[in-house]
């Protein structure tokens, strides 16, 4: 069986799909032109969901089937209920005796015919009936979610499908939505030290025609983060094409970002879908993709990034990671404080940890840049911030601006007005002067307001960033707003980038990189190569680009193309 050389392409197939399948035949002649395209390397074959389940017989002969063609096969589990009528997702009920019966059925029955099993992003509650919250008694919403789900995960979901099948790995597919999880049950702390594996949701579809926050980088930021929760045992991203026709580019992305982030293997869902009419483009599309990538995905060393601390269970400024990614900054997420970082980027949901002054202090001390957002500021004055750090504050009061400055001396004096082409609203911050320096500014009437700030403390640099109230807004910012940002962030990236934002930069430990543009037009982009670096070579052609001496910094130029990956590898000499 034909593979690719750097990651496995999956596909899941939902027991709808599975069960519709009467004529054996007719679907071998479907799946050709599947594999016409794509080297399927797995299928993830699912038992249960919406309250159907498949019999034994009819999952026997599918699976002997994808077994014949030496594609690797494993279990799949839904564990959803009947649509109720009101709308939405309708995750089944955990206090309710009939769902336990039920689902330890299906466990054991998906664990007889599968060496290895993995949940669909389901495994969650929203439910609120009567049961539930007489269970809940006096805990918080999330603390009862999050020790109920833990409670099924090990005694309804493992230890039965283990019981029947010791040899089961059991896999947990965590959804898009991360910094939620806590509210539904999803235990990102406990609960994959229950299961064999993870699984991560890239799926990012349409940004704005959503009721999700989804810009594009969250396809490679949620990936990058499941593989510290869970170093090795991360098995791949999973993409869907829903949403995605208005721009299929959009859901090329996905693919492109999951594989980015170095994924072990690629699910493409889902397999009823793929061959529906409406979403049959999307197979050739992934086919090329993987192609393409497959053949410098191996010359790319391990992503690098700015150190990000997600702590468990924790949320605040939900999401704007991915809009800080969508600037062309590399960002890698921990679920642990980076102490070891020499950069480190804090958002509001960091301010969870009551601990977090006294660990940013001690980076600081030790020589580390500590960059925070007006939100963490706000969230850690009860924790400190001013009393330990530096008497910064957010106020009650907005500013509507479109105008900005920024410092070439440290904050002395400002250079030149840029303007944005829509204003936007900010928090005002107060600062103490000559205490602390605007490097950013956004101009009021005879006024500014701080956007960066910079503070001297102990032997590193701590940095405030004001976040706009619509997160979107930072796309806004002109061209050079974005690079004195882009310079705090870059301090041990060794390239630093002059664009527009939507330009995304993935940075590699062997001194490659990839560039992507999400803009819908072409730009030129500038590369400031540090370090001694002198050219870089193209990863696709082998061309060699060299650098243009600009005073004292190396410069290269490039034109992109909307959509189109550029890869390089930095040279010296």
């Amino acid at each position: 069986m034909e593979r690719y050389k750097n990651f496995t392409a999956a596909i899941y197939c939902p027991v709808g799909d599975l069960v519709r399948i009467n004529d054996l035949d007719e679907f071998v002649q479907r799946f050709a032109w599947i594999e016409k395209h794509v080297k399927v390397g797995k299928v993830y074959l699912e038992t249960y969901r919406h309250g159907l389940m498949i019999d034994r017989q009819q999952m026997e002969r599918i699976r002997d089937f994808f077994r014949s063609k030496g594609i690797e096969i494993a279990g799949g589990i839904t564990t959803d209920g009947m649509p109720n009528g009101e709308g939405g997702f309708d995750p089944l009920c955990y206090t309710n005796s009939d769902t336990i019966k039920l689902l330890t059925e299906v466990s054991e029955f998906t664990a007889s015919l599968f060496d290895e099993i993995i949940l669909d992003d389901f495994f969650f509650t929203n439910c609120r009936c009567p049961s539930c919250i007489r269970a809940k008694e006096d805990k918080t919403w999330d603390r009862f979610r999050l020790d109920l789900m833990r409670d099924i995960a090990q005694n309804v979901i493992v230890k039965p499908a283990k019981r029947v099948n010791p040899k089961a790995k059991m896999v947990i597919k965590y959804p898009n939505w991360y910094e939620h999880y806590q509210d539904s049950g999803y235990d990102l702390e406990d609960e994959p030290q229950i299961f064999d594996g993870v699984y991560t949701g890239t799926e990012t579809r349409n940004p704005t025609y959503t009721q999700q926050h989804l810009p594009k980088y969250l396809s490679y930021f949620n990936m990058r983060y499941l593989e510290n929760v869970a170093p090795e045992r991360n098995g791949g991203g999973w993409y869907d094409p829903y949403e995605c026709s208005y721009n299929l580019t959009s859901y090329a992305q996905q693919a492109y970002l999951t594989l980015f982030a170095k994924a072990k293997e690629v699910m493409m869902f889902s397999l009823g879908s793929l061959l529906n009419p409406e979403y049959s483009l999307c197979i050739p599309i992934n086919g090329q993709l993987f192609e393409d990538v497959d053949k410098y995905l191996g010359k790319l060393g391990n992503p690098i990034g700015v150190a990000c601390y997600l702590p468990f269970h924790s949320h605040g400024e939900d999401y704007l990671h991915n809009y800080i990614g969508m600037l062309g900054i590399p960002l890698e997420p921990r679920p642990t404080y980076p102490e070891d970082a020499v950069t480190i980027f804090l958002t509001e949901s960091a301010a969870m940890d009551e601990n977090i002054i006294f660990k940013v202090q001690k980076s600081l001390m030790d020589g580390a840049d500590v960059i925070v957002t007006s939100g963490f500021l706000k969230a850690s004055a009860p924790l400190g911030f001013q009393k330990m750090l530096a008497n910064v504050r957010v106020t009650d009061r907005k500013a509507f601006v479109n105008r900005y400055a920024y410092s070439n001396d440290g904050g002395i004096c400002f250079e030149g007005c840029e303007e944005s082409t829509k204003a936007m609203l900010l928090p005002q911050l107060e600062f103490q002067t000559n205490d602390t320096w605007e490097l950013i500014a956004g101009f009021g009437e005879d006024n500014n307001f701080p956007i960066l700030i910079k503070i001297l403390y102990g032997k590193g640099c701590l940095y405030i960033i004001t976040i706009p109230e619509d997160y979107g807004d930072i796309y806004n910012y002109p061209r050079k707003i974005l690079f004195p940002i882009r310079q705090v962030f870059s301090r041990n990236i060794p390239v630093l980038l002059d664009a527009p934002s939507k330009v995304g930069f993935f940075a590699y430990d062997n001194h490659s990189f990839i560039l992507h543009s999400f803009q819908p037009w072409y730009d030129e982009v500038r590369l400031e190569l540090k370090d001694e670096y002198t050219a870089i070579e193209d990863l696709v052609n082998q061309h060699i680009i060299q650098a243009q001496p600009e005073g004292e910094k190396m410069v290269v130029k490039l034109r992109l193309s909307p959509g189109v990956n550029r890869v390089f590898k930095m040279i010296k000499g």
